[in-house]
C-alpha cells in the first residue's frame, strides 16, 4: 500500500486549519477594535496607564510605605 500521499495531505490540512484560525482571529480583532466599550490594553497609548507603565521606575509604579525598615540591610 502506498502511503506517500499522507504527509502532503497532513501538511495541506494543517496549513488550511492555520489559515482559517488566522481569518477568524482577524475578524474578532477588527470587531474589538471598533467596539467603544472594549477595555483598552495597558500597552495601548490611550490605555489606563498611558502605554509606558513598564518603562516607569519601580518606585513610581508601586506605592511604598517608607516608614518600614528595609529587610536586607
Amino acid at each position: 500500500m502506498d502511503t506517500a500521499w499522507i504527509v502532503p495531505m497532513l501538511a495541506l490540512c494543517t496549513l488550511g486549519a492555520v489559515c482559517i484560525f488566522a481569518l477568524i482571529s482577524k475578524e474578532r480583532t477588527e470587531e474589538r477594535k471598533h467596539d467603544p466599550f472594549a477595555p483598552k490594553s495597558t500597552l495601548a497609548k490611550d490605555g489606563p496607564q498611558g502605554g509606558v507603565a513598564f518603562l516607569m521606575p519601580l518606585d513610581e509604579r508601586v506605592p511604598r510605605n517608607l516608614n518600614v525598615a528595609p529587610v536586607l540591610e
